[in-house]
């Protein structure tokens, strides 16, 4: 049963925690709607900036993974920002054993091979991805690499349940994103051009000489490289469909499922796009030559460093934080390391404090990963049920240009509802198969101030504005001196509502 504003007053959580609440969403920005009846309102801009600032070192790890945990937060402050993200980036040099065996174990289709997994049902494929995908984002040790693959993954976007494609993700996501999310744009670029699910789901294994179809050649200019501004013409996009004509997959014996050019299906007359001419008889060179003029355009550099920097900075990119990192991009070919580290080092990242809404799956990967809850097998279902009603399943995003990366849309009244619901089922052991460790994040000094004080440290890596500090303190404690110790059976009633209340506050609510 879904909780309701109204149940979270009811639902084991008195008044006086709706009232907190309230308090808590009032002194971090305006309140929420009172009633469920105000739908999907949007609370854009309802987001204030007056909650005390995280540290430096809070900012750049909430960044650069998918939610934090202390003991990682407490390596980042013992070796410094800088080093901890080396180590991040040096991504094959972190042993991530642990989470490939059990994945290997209870996911294993996401190793078999094209041609392997054509025996599979299409449920069956498309569900262990997703299920890999979101247990690597909770536990695979390589935070910053999961954090790129799955950009690169909204932005190359495709989505899962396009017929064929449920089989064809799988290969796409290990063969083309996952070996370049922190390498070269460049070779992404290609290795995705020639990616069958890619070309299945935008159409373009349909594209032959004398009836193209322009479809993957329009998005691959407008969301994968030039962007809609780009500067390009609808007669660039028609000579691109050109040379990617017969650009497809193959369907038999050991070709099946695999990229293949068919050279009958190619439009071999002269072409001419952006500013350069393609002789006639250039075969699978046409598309490859234009491909790579993509990858090394300025106005792709602009673009690139634009979801960049509203990915890791604010949702209003500066422009001169973006001439940077587009510079970076044509200095070094599309490395995207380099293009990292312009915007790690710049003082724009430093002062970003909540400049980013975490999305769903940020919200809930932060979440178990700050209590951090253990996961059965039976967890998979509630995770994906909770992904769905908050609206980022992987790779459920039906149109072709990925799930948006700013406030507006996610900040709406239902959507922080479900949060608020999720948050709560979680901190009352509500959700099955996943557990966690309350006394871990209380500490021993079982004071109600203490108490909230550690709760915070942990879970919010935040000092309190002090009147929110004295609500929490007064639903812990309604009746209780500050300075008493609470005993394990006050502790065991009132420390799961304290600990869904703070993960549903807006102190929460920002990576």
């Amino acid at each position: 049963m879904t909780t309701t504003r109204r149940d979270f007053v009811n639902n084991g959580i008195n008044k006086a925690a709706g009232l907190m609440a309230a308090g808590v969403a009032l002194s971090a920005g305006k309140l929420l709607a009172e009633e469920e009846a105000a739908g999907s309102t949007s609370i854009e801009g309802a987001i204030d900036k007056e909650l005390p600032p995280p540290s430096a070192e809070v900012i750049a790890l909430s960044r650069t993974c998918f939610g934090i945990k202390r003991q990682e937060l407490s390596r980042m402050e013992s070796i410094g920002i800088e080093t901890y993200l080396e180590e991040q980036m040096d991504w094959k040099s972190i042993d991530d054993s642990a989470v490939e065996s059990y994945l290997q174990e209870f996911t294993p289709t996401i190793y078999l091979s094209q041609g392997e997994l054509i025996d599979f049902q299409k449920f069956e494929v498309s569900g262990q991805l997703k299920s890999a995908t979101v247990f690597r984002a909770l536990y695979s040790r390589r935070q910053l690499y999961e954090v790129m693959v799955e950009f690169w993954s909204n932005h190359f976007s495709i989505y899962h349940q396009d017929g064929p494609v449920a089989l064809l993700k799988t290969a796409d996501d290990r063969d083309v994103i996952r070996p370049h999310a922190l390498g070269n744009f460049k070779e992404l670029l290609r290795a995705s051009t020639k990616s069958p699910a890619m070309l299945v789901y935008l159409d373009n294994h349909t594209n032959i000489a004398g009836t193209p179809n322009e479809n993957y050649a329009r998005e691959l200019m407008e969301l994968h490289t030039l962007g809609v501004d780009g500067g390009y013409t609808e007669e660039d996009v028609k000579e691109m469909s050109r040379c990617l004509t017969g650009w497809s997959l193959g369907r038999r014996g050991a070709e099946r499922g695999r990229f293949k050019f068919y050279p009958e299906f190619h439009d071999e007359g002269e072409k001419s796009l952006l500013g350069i001419s393609l002789l006639a008889n250039g075969g699978i060179n046409d598309g490859e030559t234009v491909i790579d003029l993509l990858a090394e355009h300025p106005s792709t550099a602009n673009f690139i460093a634009q979801k960049l920097v509203r990915r890791f900075v604010t949702d209003s990119p500066t422009e001169s934080l973006v001439s940077l990192v587009a510079d970076t991009f044509l200095d070094t070919g599309g490395d995207i390391q380099a293009m990292l580290w312009t915007i790690f080092l710049s003082d724009e990242f430093a002062q970003s404090a909540d400049e980013k809404l975490k999305r769903p799956m940020e919200f809930i990967g932060s979440a178990l990963r700050g209590v951090n809850a253990t996961l059965e097998r039976g967890s998979r279902n509630i995770l994906r049920d909770y992904l769905i009603s908050l609206g980022q399943m992987p790779f459920d995003w039906v149109p072709p240009n990925g799930y948006p990366d700013v406030a507006g849309y996610w900040a709406s009244t239902n959507g922080m509802l479900n949060r608020w619901n999720f948050a709560l089922a979680l901190a009352h052991m509500d959700l099955r198969g996943i557990r966690f460790d309350y006394f871990s994040l209380i500490g021993r000094n079982w004071r109600p101030g203490n108490i909230v004080d550690a709760l915070a440290r942990n879970l919010l890596h935040r000092e309190l504005l002090e009147q929110d500090r004295q609500m929490f303190i007064e639903y812990l404690a309604p009746n209780a001196a500050v300075d008493e110790l609470l005993n394990s059976q006050q502790l065991e009633s009132r420390i799961p509502g304290l600990i869904g209340l703070m993960l549903s506050s807006n102190y929460f609510q920002y990576r």
